[in-house]
């Protein structure tokens, strides 16, 4: 396993939640990580969509972005299994325990960067 990039604004306190945590020590390094595959498979999805992400204007981006990571499932659930993937043990069964949180907070860091490259 590759070592995991610090975040120095993940600032981590004893009154830290734990879903919190996870997310400032696990998700966040792990999606800083994954950027360049991220940017490529979102490039690619953009191709397939068919969507001309080069003449749209912000505002468009952003409800293409938006809409897809609503409805598309498919996109989702590949984009949760390229960050689950890099889970050791003991981050997988924290995960298990708070799969719906963890979901949630991984596609909305992942949405935010997308719209931040666009």
């Amino acid at each position: 396993m590759n070592k995991r990039p610090f975040i120095p604004s993940a600032i981590i306190l004893d009154t830290t939640k734990a879903l919190e945590k996870f997310q400032n020590l696990t998700l966040r390094p792990i999606i800083k990580s994954l950027n360049d595959l991220l940017q490529g498979y979102l490039k690619n999805y953009i191709l397939l969509k068919r969507f001309n992400i080069a003449t749209a204007t912000t505002i468009d981006k952003d409800k293409f972005i938006t809409s897809a990571f609503l409805n598309d499932n498919q996109l989702k659930n590949e984009i949760k299994g390229m960050v689950i993937g890099h889970f050791s043990i003991e981050e997988f069964n924290f995960y298990i325990e708070h799969q719906k949180q963890i979901n949630k907070r991984i596609l909305s860091i992942v949405k935010q960067r997308v719209l931040s490259y666009y």
